[in-house]
């Protein structure tokens, strides 16, 4: 029985998570809006790409508290692929490749990170193998078994990824999560009109050169000594007593970074605060002058 080959030109789900992240990126840039009309036109409603890109986010984001939920829930959206026009949707990811390559540069543009690539594929190595019959078993059962651990909210590996999310989430001042929070929410609905350049650039570099590990490291490491410098010297000259223990605290943060072999999501944030904290702050020094 021959293996189902996960193709990345196939996988409806993977295209469109590489296409968001260019959306992304171009809003950043300031250029012109491709990746968003490719989106429109393939994944808008009534394209059979669009009825199995929801299809692929139920089995994403939806959670039971037992494998044997989870597992009649696959079997469910199994059969509901079955609905799907395959010649119709075939031709539709035909035509999605060939607008991206006619668009973008296309190993760059699948070079691009997805953190969810083992759950993507696995979805589409079940939508394959719903539709083949002569294909490896033990390939096909593996891709069950991915899916019924990550939609699973009682699978143990689960649970420690969310135990230790909910503690380091604790562990953060109140006033800390609410400037995640703008940062994260509010900016980014606004599509960065409110960043600064600092913010911009790091968020472009981080996107751009996520798998560059060398090259991002260089660019974090030069970042964070200049941002410490800045903290420093708003603390020399900070009358604020409350401002000053923010100020100190930021940097001590900072000083602890280890740039590893990999930066890490918690360290891009970290920066992107510190930037935030020196904007604020100089915008009230501009007021004041």
């Amino acid at each position: 029985m021959r293996k189902i080959k996960h193709s990345k030109f196939k996988n409806t789900g993977f295209l469109f998570e590489l296409l968001t992240r260019q959306v992304t990126l171009e809003i950043i840039n300031g250029s012109e809006e491709k990746a968003k009309g490719i989106i429109k036109e393939f994944y808008g409603k009534g394209t059979e790409m669009s009825k199995e890109l929801r299809l692929f986010n139920l089995l994403i984001n939806e959670k039971y508290n037992s494998e044997a939920k989870a597992e009649k829930f696959i079997d469910a959206i199994l059969e509901a692929h079955t609905k799907i026009d395959y010649k119709s949707l075939q031709r539709e990811k035909y035509n999605l490749v060939k607008s991206i390559k006619e668009n973008f540069e296309i190993k760059h543009f699948l070079s691009s990170p997805v953190t969810n690539y083992k759950i993507l594929a696995s979805i589409h190595k079940l939508f394959e193998g719903k539709k083949n019959d002569v294909l490896d078993v033990k390939d096909v059962f593996d891709s069950k078994l991915t899916l019924v651990e990550h939609i699973s909210s009682n699978s143990p590996k689960l649970k420690e990824k969310e135990d230790k999310l909910v503690e380091e989430y604790r562990k953060q001042e109140k006033d800390l999560r609410l400037l995640t929070y703008k940062i994260l929410v509010e900016t980014f609905n606004k599509k960065y009109t409110s960043l600064n350049s600092e913010q911009k650039s790091l968020l472009r570099e981080y996107i751009n050169n996520v798998n560059n590990t060398s090259k991002f490291n260089e660019y974090f490491e030069k970042e964070l000594i200049k941002t410490i410098t800045s903290l420093h010297e708003l603390y020399k000259g900070m009358k604020d007593k409350i401002t000053k223990i923010k100020l100190r605290e930021t940097i001590n943060v900072l000083k602890k970074q280890k740039i590893g072999k990999k930066i890490t999501d918690e360290q891009v944030s970290a920066l992107m605060m510190s930037y935030e904290l020196i904007k604020e702050i100089n915008n009230v020094n501009g007021k004041k002058s």
